[in-house]
């Protein structure tokens, strides 16, 4: 195995839920030495689901499994003197902290950045916060549901013709998560980078509604066309989502040649062969004439066999895949996507991997998500030095979660 490409990054992940972890994780993926802090009760991720047959189960949960693969766990009250102190303790030691608290959370425990780019010179502090930092909602809370709407994508949802006068809705899982924790990541490790040069380290502001609105369609339009957001395009060449016999598919011949493409796939209907077809505003006027001739050609069809069929003649289309189609996909085998992790109570378990590849630093699981507390001695004596009696004595006073199966 090559040596990691972040081998020697010291992270502390202070943070809760998704962007943050998934932040920490894709570092951590990536070789950097992960410590994250959890409250004695632990991360609320461990809280959320799925969960297997058996129950809720604290070390169990699927998002918290997925979203903290390679990291040392420990379980530290900050809100107890020697627990904060534990915590200025690896802020000094690491690189970087990623912290994803509710605003102002660690400036009230007296580690705003003026106080920790003082503790740390060199610390790259990456805070991931509903609105940024600044400016008139700094200081709000937010969740996916509000963020959703908040950065634009709710307007835009949903977008199927039948659909379109529903009111607006949320994205599934946690969209707005796994986007904040990717940006943070590669704004982090860009700060990896600057500092190899200045040798400071820096505050990277991070706005899950910023986050949100970069990945949002119709920006262009409104900036340029002075024209509102529109849910579906304003000149609709495409069937968009059709029923096939075993499911569903994605059709959208945009172009002419696409068009000619798909008429002769059906075998060149004839309500569909007139001359004023191959007019693209034509078809954006007159598609819905003939909408109900091409959903009942489309419903005799298999979805992976249309899609291979339209494929090969240069239609864009797409299988709608179940959890079934993605977990069986032979392209994601042949790429070895999916990733099977053995974690000690939950057992082995199979989760996707990176949307990217490297030749030589791929990126992997090093160790499994850690249990509540796992980690409480081997980083506080090892890492931070605390002698076996100061450990103990924290223990006693609850700045540390007591646990009985830490790797010793």
């Amino acid at each position: 195995m090559s040596k990691s490409i972040l081998s020697g990054v010291k992270v502390v992940e202070f943070a809760t839920m998704v962007s943050g972890p998934y932040c920490g994780k894709l570092l951590g993926d990536l070789g950097a030495d992960v410590i994250k802090v959890e409250p004695p009760g632990g991360d609320p991720a461990r809280e959320c689901g799925p969960f297997p047959a058996t129950g809720p189960d604290k070390e169990q949960s699927a998002l918290f499994l997925y979203v903290n693969t390679s990291k040392r766990g420990v379980a530290l009250d900050v809100e107890k003197p020697e627990g904060l102190e534990v915590l200025r303790r690896l802020i000094k030691w690491a690189d970087v902290l990623i912290d994803n608290h509710p605003p102002r959370y660690l400036e009230n425990l007296g580690l705003s950045w003026k106080e920790v780019s003082s503790l740390n010179p060199g610390l790259v502090y990456t805070s991931i916060t509903p609105y940024g930092r600044t400016g008139p909602r700094a200081n709000e809370e937010g969740d996916e549901l509000t963020l959703i709407h908040s950065g634009g994508i709710g307007y835009l949802l949903p977008t199927r013709a039948e659909d379109i006068t529903r009111p607006p809705v949320k994205m599934g899982g946690y969209a707005v998560g796994y986007y904040g924790g990717l940006a943070a990541a590669v704004a982090t490790m860009a700060a990896l980078l600057g500092r190899q040069k200045s040798g400071k380290g820096q505050l990277i502001d991070i706005s899950l509604q910023e986050v949100v609105l970069a990945h949002v369609r119709g920006i262009a339009g409104a900036r340029y066309h002075g024209v509102p957001w529109n849910r579906v395009p304003a000149v609709p060449p495409a069937m968009g989502r059709m029923k096939t016999s075993d499911g569903y598919i994605l059709i959208a011949p945009v172009e002419n040649h696409q068009w000619k493409a798909f008429v002769e796939l059906m075998g060149n209907p004839e309500w569909a062969s007139g001359p004023e077809w191959d007019s693209m505003f034509y078809r954006g006027q007159h598609m819905f004439e003939i909408a109900p001739q091409i959903q009942g050609w489309v419903l005799q069809q298999r979805k992976q066999d249309l899609y291979h069929q339209g494929a090969g003649k240069g239609i864009p289309m797409g299988p709608i895949n179940t959890v079934k189609d993605v977990l069986e996909s032979p392209q994601y085998a042949a790429r070895g996507y999916f990733v099977e992790v053995e974690h000690p109570k939950a057992g082995k378990y199979k989760y996707p991997g990176w949307p990217y590849q490297m030749s030589a630093t791929p990126p992997r699981v090093s160790s499994p998500a850690p249990l509540l507390g796992q980690h409480n001695r081997e980083v506080l004596c090892s890492v931070l030095n605390y002698s076996e009696e100061e450990y103990r004595h924290l223990q006693q006073l609850g700045a540390i979660k007591p646990v009985t199966d830490e790797r010793r």
